[in-house]
C-alpha cells in the first residue's frame, strides 16, 4: 500500500529471505489469495538516490518529489509518497527474475492452474526487456523464453503425462486486434483454403478466447522459440525522445496446455493457459514530442491503460456489481486472466531518474491497486465425454458378461438382458390379455426387462379399461367433472340436485359398496402342476440309479471307487515294477555327444576359471587365427601407406594454396603499379603488360591447374583411405569372432558366453579415419558452424534457442528475396540471344 510519510535511510536491498518469506509462495488455492506485484527499476547511471529510497526489507519504497513551482505558491501536491510491495528488484539479473516471479507460475500451470505475467510502467521502463528479452544474447533473454526452456524440461520429467502444448501471439495496435503469427506457412493454408475470418473477442463457459486468432502446436522448445521470434520481428515499433524502440500496441504471448495421463484410464484432463503480456508503455507528450503517426498511437495507448486501470479499480471493490471488461479490446482479452481463479503476478517497471519521478509515482500507484484484486486460483478439471462414454460401455459389457456367467452357473443360459423388441413386447402382451381373460394361469418371466414390459403391458390394459368404461358411461350418463365450477354450475343450471362442492344430494357420507369374494372353485390349483413335475422327476431319479447300478460289475459297488482308481493308474504306469528295478540306470541311459564343443575328457581336463583373454589372444594370432592375423597385418600396412600418401598430399595441396595467394597478391601489386604509371595500348588497342606480369600470370595459372588436380588426386585417395579401413575393420572383426569362438569352446560354459566386445576387448568395428580440418582448409560455412558447435559445447541449453533465432532469420531473408520485384523484361526459355562486345577504337583520338 502508499501512504504518505518521511523516510529516511538509504541500504541495498537483500534477496535472501524476503524472497522465500513473501506472500508470493502462497500455494495455489489458499484463502484470501491477491496478486502479486514486483517492481523492477530500471539500471542507470544518473540514479535519483536523493529522491528514490529503497528500504532494507526489499519491499518498500519512498518516493520524494520536488515542489512544483510551475502550479503556484499555494498548492496541495503531494510531495512524499511511501508505497510496500511483495518485492522489488534492483539491478538484478534476468535469471533472478525469472526464479522469482515466474518458475513456481509456470509450475503450476502443468497442474492445470491458469497464470497471468504482465508487465506494467512508463515508455523505456524496460517492460519488453523484462518479458520478452534480448534476443540476440542467451543470457539476456527474458521471461518468455525462460519459462518455454522450464515447461519443456518439467514436460520431459513427466513421462506418466501426454501434455499438449499451443501458442498464440495477439497484437493490439490502435484498438485494432492482430495475429502475429499470420506469416507462418500455416496460416496461410488457412487462407488459401478461405478460412481468414475477423478476430472477435468471444465468451463462453471455458473462458475467454479470440476467435480468428491462430493457435499453433509446439512439440519442442525449438518450435516454441521459433514461433516467438516471429511474432517478434512482426511487432510495431517506433522511436521517439525517450526510447529508440518503443512498442506501440499490446502484445499477449498465450501458451495453451492439456493434459492426460498416461497411467492412468479415467475421462478427467486438465487444461490451463499462461500469459505473457507485455503492455506499451504510458507516455506524456510532452516528454515523448510525438507527433503525426506516433502521437496518434500514444493517444490509443493511453486509452486503453486508462480503461486498465478502471477495470483494476472495479475489481477491487468488491462492493461493484458491474466490471467494464467491455470498454477496449485489451480489457476484454484479459477478463479471465486479471485475478478471479488465475494466478496473476505483476512487473511494474519504474525508471529511476529524477525526470521521471512522476511517471514513477503513477506507475506505483498502479501497482498498489493491483494488489487489491483478489485472486482464488483453482484447477481446470474437465472430463472427456468420447473417453467417459468409452468407459461407461465397457463397463456395462463387464457387467453383461458377469450376468452370462451367473446364468451359465444357475442353469439359466437362455436368460437375454438386450431391450425388448416389437415382436416380445407384443408377445408380453398377449400373454397379459391372456392372463386376464383365464386362458393361461401364469406368466413367463426371465429377466426384469420382461417385469418391466409385463407392467407396462397391464397398465396398457387398464388404461384402455378405463376409456372404455367412461366411453360407455358417457353414452348412457351425463359426467361431471367435481374439480370444474363450470361444469358444477351448467349442472345446477340443467337441474341436477348437487351442491357447489360437486356432492350430489342425498348420497351417504362415508359410506360405500363392499367387494365379494371369488369362490374357491374360480381360483387355480396350481398343486396339480407342481404334483406332475414332482412326478416325473422322480421317474428320471429312478431310471438313473437302476442304470448306474446296471454298469457296476460287483453288485452295489462302483468302478469309480477312489482306492479302485488310483490302484489301476498306477499299474498302468509301471507294467514290469521288477525288471525296472533290477536294471542299471547307465546301461539304459544314453551319453550325450556335442557336435561343436570338445568332447567329455576335453571338458573335465578345463580349469575352473578362464584363463586371461589378452595372451590367449595372442595365442590364438601365432597358431589357429594366423592366416586371418596375415591378412590383417598387410591391410594395416597398406592402410598405413594411404594415409601418409594422404597427409603428404594435403600439405602439397595446402603449399599450392599458399603459393596462389601469394602469387595473387603479387598480381595486384604489379596491376596496381601500371595503373598508377598510366596504361600503355598496342595498335590494338589492347593494353600493354610487363613481362614479369605476364610470366606471374601463366604462373598463377600453373599453380590453380596443379591445386586442381592435387585436390581431385586428394579425394580419390580419401575414399581409398576409407575403403582400405573398412577391410582393416572387417578383418579385425572376423579376428575376433573367431577367437570368441575358439575361446568359449575352449574354456567357457555356455552360461559364460561373453564376446571380446562385452569384455572390453579390441575396437569396436567402423571406425572411420578421423579428419583433421587443418589438412583441408575450410569454407566460410564449415568455420561457422565449427565456431557455433564450439559455442554451444559452452551451453548445451542454449541450442534451442540458437536454432529457433536462425530459422527465424533464415525465414525472414527468404521471405525479403521473394518479396522483390522481378525484372520485367525476360529472356524466353529456349530462345538463344548472342552477344557481341564493342571493339576498341583502332586509333586514339587526341583533342588539341
Amino acid at each position: 500500500m502508499y501512504s504518505r510519510g518521511n523516510t529516511s535511510g538509504l541500504s541495498s536491498i537483500s534477496y535472501g529471505s524476503n524472497l522465500s518469506g513473501g506472500s508470493h509462495t502462497r500455494k495455489p488455492g489458499q484463502k484470501n489469495k491477491r496478486v502479486q506485484v514486483w517492481a523492477r527499476v530500471r539500471p542507470t547511471a544518473e540514479f535519483a538516490y536523493d529522491n528514490l529510497e529503497l528500504l532494507p526489507d526489499g519491499k518498500s519504497i519512498n518516493v520524494h518529489q520536488r515542489k512544483d513551482t510551475r502550479r503556484g505558491v499555494v498548492n496541495n501536491q503531494i510531495l512524499d509518497w511511501s508505497f510496500k510491495l511483495d518485492g522489488i528488484f534492483n539491478n538484478a539479473a534476468q535469471d533472478q527474475v525469472f526464479e522469482t516471479v515466474g518458475a513456481d507460475i509456470v509450475t503450476s500451470a502443468l497442474d492445470g492452474y491458469n497464470g497471468t505475467l504482465m508487465a506494467y510502467g512508463q515508455t523505456g521502463a524496460g517492460k519488453t526487456f523484462t518479458i520478452t528479452g534480448a534476443t540476440e544474447s542467451y543470457k539476456e533473454r527474458g521471461l518468455v523464453p525462460r519459462a518455454l526452456s522450464q515447461l519443456f524440461k518439467e514436460i520431459e520429467e513427466r513421462p506418466e503425462f501426454a501434455i499438449t502444448v499451443r501458442v498464440s501471439y495477439l497484437e493490439i495496435y490502435n484498438e485494432t486486434m492482430s495475429d502475429l503469427l499470420s506469416t507462418m506457412p500455416e496460416t496461410w493454408k488457412n487462407k488459401e483454403e478461405g478460412q481468414d475470418q475477423a478476430m472477435v473477442v468471444v465468451e463462453n463457459q471455458d473462458g475467454v478466447y479470440v476467435k480468428g486468432l491462430s493457435c499453433h502446436l509446439a512439440q519442442s522448445e525449438e518450435e516454441a522459440l521459433n514461433l516467438l521470434f516471429e511474432g517478434e520481428t512482426n511487432r510495431a515499433i517506433a522511436a521517439h525522445s525517450l526510447n529508440k524502440q518503443s512498442s506501440r500496441s499490446h502484445c499477449i504471448f498465450t501458451v495453451y496446455l492439456e493434459t492426460r495421463s498416461r497411467v492412468q484410464s479415467n475421462a478427467r484432463y486438465t487444461i490451463s493457459k499462461l500469459n505473457f503480456v507485455d503492455l506499451a508503455g504510458s507516455e506524456r507528450l510532452g516528454k515523448t514530442k510525438s507527433e503525426g503517426k506516433t502521437q496518434q498511437e500514444a493517444m490509443y495507448i493511453n486509452k486503453s491503460l486508462t480503461f486498465l486501470e478502471q477495470v483494476i479499480v472495479a475489481l477491487a471493490d468488491r462492493r461493484r456489481e458491474h466490471i467494464p471488461f467491455r470498454q477496449s479490446k485489451l480489457t476484454h482479452c484479459l477478463k479471465d486472466s486479471i485475478g478471479g481463479n488465475c494466478n496473476t503476478l505483476l512487473v511494474a517497471n519504474v525508471w529511476g531518474e529524477e525526470a521521471q519521478l512522476e511517471e514513477t509515482v503513477s506507475t506505483l500507484r498502479f501497482a498498489t491497486r493491483m494488489m487489491c484484486v483478489a485472486s482464488e486460483p483453482a484447477v481446470n478439471e474437465l472430463y472427456d465425454p468420447v473417453v467417459l462414454v468409452k468407459k461407461l460401455e465397457r463397463e456395462i459389457q463387464h457387467l453383461k458378461n458377469e450376468l452370462a456367467m451367473h446364468d451359465t452357473l444357475t442353469n439359466r443360459s437362455m436368460v437375454s438382458y438386450d431391450p425388448l423388441s416389437e415382436q416380445k413386447r407384443y408377445e408380453i402382451r398377449q400373454q397379459v390379455r391372456k392372463f386376464l381373460e383365464g386362458s393361461i394361469n401364469e406368466i413367463d418371466i426371465v429377466n426384469v426387462r420382461q417385469i418391466h414390459g409385463t407392467f407396462e403391458a397391464f397398465k396398457e390394459v387398464c388404461m384402455q379399461m378405463e376409456a372404455d368404461v367412461e366411453q360407455k358411461l358417457r353414452e348412457k350418463y351425463t359426467l361431471i367433472d367435481k374439480t370444474d365450477p363450470a361444469a358444477i354450475a351448467a349442472a345446477q343450471q340443467a337441474g341436477v340436485n348437487i351442491t357447489d362442492e360437486g356432492v350430489l344430494v342425498g348420497d351417504t357420507d362415508g359410506q360405500g359398496f363392499g367387494v365379494g369374494v371369488a369362490p374357491k372353485s374360480a381360483k387355480a390349483d396350481p398343486s396339480a402342476v407342481v404334483q406332475i413335475k414332482k412326478k416325473e422327476k422322480e421317474k428320471e431319479t429312478k431310471r438313473g440309479k437302476g442304470g448306474r447300478d446296471a454298469k457296476s460289475p460287483v453288485g452295489g459297488k462302483s468302478v469309480s471307487s477312489p482306492s479302485h482308481s488310483a490302484k489301476g493308474e498306477r499299474e498302468v504306469k509301471s507294467p514290469h515294477p521288477s525288471i525296472d528295478k533290477d536294471r542299471p540306470d547307465h546301461e539304459d541311459a544314453p551319453t550325450p555327444v556335442s557336435s561343436t564343443g570338445p568332447s567329455r575328457a576335453d571338458r573335465l581336463t578345463r580349469p575352473s576359471t578362464p584363463p586371461s583373454r589378452t595372451a590367449k589372444f595372442e595365442e590364438f594370432k601365432q597358431e589357429k587365427g594366423v592366416e586371418i592375423n596375415r591378412i590383417l597385418v598387410e591391410n594395416k600396412e597398406i592402410l598405413a601407406s594411404k594415409k601418409k600418401a594422404y597427409a603428404d598430399l594435403a600439405k602439397q595441396i595446402n603449399t599450392s594454396k599458399i603459393d596462389i595467394d601469394a602469387s595473387r597478391d603479387k598480381l595486384e601489386r604489379l596491376k596496381e603499379e601500371r595503373e598508377a604509371n598510366g596504361p600503355q595500348y598496342n595498335e590494338d588497342g589492347d593494353v600493354i603488360i610487363s613481362e614479369e606480369e605476364f610470366m606471374e600470370i601463366k604462373r598463377l595459372k600453373d599453380l590453380k591447374q596443379h591445386y586442381r588436380s592435387g585436390y581431385d588426386e586428394l579425394k580419390n585417395l580419401k575414399a581409398e583411405v576409407q575403403y582400405c579401413q573398412k577391410l582393416v575393420d572387417q578383418c579385425r572383426q572376423r579376428l575376433i569372432n573367431e577367437f570368441d569362438n575358439w575361446y568359449a569352446e575352449s574354456f567357457l560354459n555356455q552360461t559364460d558366453d561373453i564376446s571380446s566386445s562385452a569384455a572390453g576387448h579390441g575396437m569396436r568395428p567402423g571406425v572411420i579415419l578421423p579428419f583433421n580440418p587443418n589438412q583441408v582448409p575450410e569454407d566460410e560455412q564449415e568455420k561457422f558452424d565449427r565456431l557455433q558447435m564450439e559455442l554451444l559445447m559452452n551451453n548445451p541449453d542454449s541450442a534451442a534457442y540458437y536454432n529457433a533465432q536462425m530459422r527465424t532469420q533464415r525465414r525472414k531473408t527468404y521471405e525479403t528475396a521473394m518479396s522483390q520485384p522481378q525484372p520485367s523484361l525476360r529472356q524466353s526459355p529456349g530462345i538463344p540471344k548472342m552477344t557481341v562486345r564493342n571493339k576498341p577504337p583502332n586509333m586514339l583520338q587526341v583533342s588539341q
